[in-house]
């Protein structure tokens, strides 16, 4: 089955009153779909200013306005499923986006030794 990541980009900040049903919302979403079998990967990140932004120009702190809070890998028939899959997500009231991309398959690896 084709996989999509879906990227989690805040838009507003959470207020300390909402942050935890913000935080219980996003767990029982993501284990929802660990249990229909939809889920391959999840990763939550820390915030931005844990992080950093490397490139030919040097070491800068990432912008806020580039900072992810999580990516997660699901599996789903094509692009709208994805995108389903994504505006099920209830904490896009919360100030969320989520950018659904497909991923490019890739050959098999080797088991490890």
């Amino acid at each position: 089955m084709p996989e999509f990541v879906l990227i989690f980009r805040p838009t507003r900040s959470t207020s300390a009153a909402e942050l935890p049903k913000r935080n219980a919302t996003a767990r029982d979403w993501v284990l929802a779909r660990h249990e229909e079998g939809t889920l391959r990967l999840a990763c939550p990140l820390e915030d931005a200013g844990a992080g950093t932004v490397v490139s030919d120009a040097g070491v800068s702190p990432i912008p806020p306005d580039r900072a992810i809070a999580a990516v997660l890998v699901v599996d789903a028939a094509d692009l709208d499923r994805a995108v389903a899959i994504a505006k099920s997500y209830p904490n896009l009231a919360f100030g969320s986006e989520i950018e659904v991309r497909p991923v490019r398959p890739t050959a098999p690896r080797p088991p490890p030794p």
